[in-house]
């Protein structure tokens, strides 16, 4: 598959009216960062003179897509879960939760140790790791992915965007057809 880099708008524009239409009525998905650039993309193709490729082209973000590839998929799953993490973790924190490396107490007591930990976990889901992914070779890392474990359990079907991308990501992988949107 070719890759075209974008420069600038008028590329974007140009590549959207360069997606190829089969059938009748055209239908073409466009994956873009946020609403504001669709707007200008529209912008952009309105002003080119290229407004016919707006006919049957959808502008979805990546969270959407990855949304709509799982319910297709027919997962259950339900999405904010970076708004509980922090909660979630305290909540831990004052659980039996056995650690190797991080005195228990001190994560109890000392403020930022929430914070610490939902940054760090949310820093390795961004980089599309799950806890398995990661071999515990020290006891820091060790009590992180015990952590991790323990927070992923307490949450259960909530997931953060970054869990709800690489679960797509790797549906997607294996199935192809679990792309749920039409044309190209």
């Amino acid at each position: 598959m070719p890759v075209k880099i974008i420069w600038s708008q008028r590329d974007w524009a140009d590549a959207v009216a360069q997606l190829p239409v089969e059938g009748v009525l055209p239908c073409r998905t466009v994956v873009i960062p946020r609403a504001g650039i669709a707007h200008v993309v529209r912008r952009e193709l309105i002003r080119t003179g290229q407004q016919h490729a707006l006919a049957g082209t959808r502008f979805v973000s990546p969270r959407i897509v990855a949304i709509e590839v799982l319910r297709e998929a027919g997962l259950e799953f339900e999405a904010g879960e970076e708004t509980f993490r922090e909660t979630r973790l305290a909540t831990l924190f004052r659980s039996d939760l056995k650690l190797r490396h991080f005195p228990i107490d001190l994560l109890r007591s000392t403020p930022g140790w929430e914070s610490a930990f939902a940054q760090t976990i949310s820093d390795l889901e961004a980089a599309g790791l799950r806890p398995d992914d990661l071999v515990g070779d020290s006891a820091q890392l060790e009590d992180v992915l015990t952590i991790w474990r323990a927070l992923e359990k307490l949450a259960g079907l909530c997931w953060t965007v970054n869990r709800i991308y690489l679960e797509a990501a790797v549906l997607l992988e294996g199935r192809q057809e679990a792309w749920p949107f039409l044309g190209p």
